[in-house]
């Protein structure tokens, strides 16, 4: 049986994002600075596909809604 290419699993603190590199900075800056804030909010998650060596190859985001961060209630804006 052949071992799947990645592992699929929720972003962790464990997890080294600084040496990640989509080729967007957008999508780095998305994964090192936002991905924690927004889980802790509760309007994303974030899963991590990592390779053998358990170096983050990929990520994805995913929120059931879209709401401006002005929008949130004030009282979650901040954590």
């Amino acid at each position: 049986m052949t071992r799947a290419p990645f592992l699929i699993t929720a972003l962790n603190a464990a997890h080294d994002r600084s040496q990640f590199n989509s080729g967007s900075s957008a999508l780095d800056r998305y994964l090192r600075e936002q991905t924690t804030q927004d889980r802790r909010r509760k309007v994303a998650a974030c899963f991590v596909a990592l390779d053998e060596d358990l170096r983050i190859a990929g990520y994805y985001s995913l929120s059931t809604a879209s709401v401006p961060l002005p929008d949130l209630p004030v009282e979650i804006q901040h954590k």
